[in-house]
C-alpha cells in the first residue's frame, strides 16, 4: 500500500470513529441520535453546543448546503445551538459555505495520530490511577475533568449530565482514568475505540496540579488500557 492510500484510509478510518464516538457520548447521555441520509445529528441531554449538540456529514455526497440547512431546522426545533464539524481534508466545502454565511471557525482542534504502540505511564511519587468503575470513581473523574475545562468555558454540571451514570464512563470499548494526589482527583481522561481507533478525549487536569506531567500520565493510561 503506498503511503497516500495508507493516509487516505487512516483518515476515513478516524472519521468513522469520530462519529462513533458522537453517538456513544450521545446515547449513554440520554440524548437523541438522528441519522438520515447522509447527516448525523445529536443532541445530548447537556444544552451546550459546543461539545454535545452538533452535526456531522457521514456521507461525502451530502451538499453543504444541505446540511447546514437540515441542521438548522434540526436544533431550532429544539431551541438549540449547534456546532458544525467540519474535517479539513474531507470538507472544505462545508468550511467555504459557513464562510459564505458569515461564520467563522470556533475552534480548530487537529486530529493527532499515534501510529505505534508507547510505552505505558510513569510513575509519579504520591499519584494513584484508578479505572472508572464505581459512581464514586465517576464523580472523582467529573471532578477533575471539570475542573480542567471551566476556563473554557464549560459548566460543572454539563459534565454530569453528559455522564449520568457508570455505564457512560466504561464499557468494552469506552475507558475513563483518573488520577489521584493524595487521594485528591487531580485528572482524567478517556478513551471510546471503534473501527480499529482508539479516541482519546477529555484530557483534563485540575489548574492547582498542572505541569507536573499529569496530562501525560492519564492519556498514556487511557492508551495503554
Amino acid at each position: 500500500m503506498s503511503r497516500s492510500m495508507y493516509q487516505a484510509d487512516l483518515v476515513e478510518l478516524v472519521y468513522q470513529n469520530l462519529a462513533e464516538t458522537i453517538r456513544e457520548i450521545t446515547r449513554r447521555s440520554r440524548g437523541v441520535v438522528h441519522e438520515e441520509g447522509g447527516l448525523l445529528l445529536y443532541a445530548g441531554a447537556p444544552l451546550d453546543p459546543a461539545l454535545w449538540n452538533g452535526a456531522l456529514r457521514v456521507h461525502p455526497g451530502l451538499p453543504a448546503e444541505e446540511v447546514v440547512s437540515r441542521a438548522r431546522r434540526f436544533f431550532e426545533e429544539r431551541g438549540r445551538g449547534f456546532t458544525l464539524h467540519a474535517m479539513g481534508p474531507v470538507d472544505p466545502d462545508l468550511d467555504a459555505t459557513m464562510k459564505s454565511f458569515g461564520r467563522k471557525a470556533d475552534s480548530d482542534s487537529p486530529q493527532m495520530v499515534l501510529e505505534a504502540p508507547i510505552e505505558p505511564p510513569l510513575v509519579l511519587p504520591g499519584v494513584t490511577m484508578q479505572e472508572v468503575k464505581t459512581d464514586e470513581q465517576r464523580e472523582d473523574f467529573l471532578t477533575a475533568v471539570s475542573s480542567g475545562f471551566r476556563e473554557l468555558g464549560v459548566r460543572d454540571d454539563t459534565w454530569r449530565a453528559a455522564y449520568p451514570d457508570v455505564r457512560s464512563l466504561s464499557a468494552p470499548h469506552i475507558v475513563a482514568i483518573v488520577a489521584y494526589l493524595e487521594r485528591s482527583p487531580v485528572a482524567g481522561a478517556m478513551v471510546y475505540v471503534s473501527h480499529g481507533v482508539a479516541e482519546v478525549i477529555h484530557v483534563g487536569v485540575s489548574p492547582a496540579h498542572r505541569r507536573r506531567g499529569l496530562g501525560e500520565l492519564v492519556t498514556r493510561a487511557v492508551i495503554s488500557a
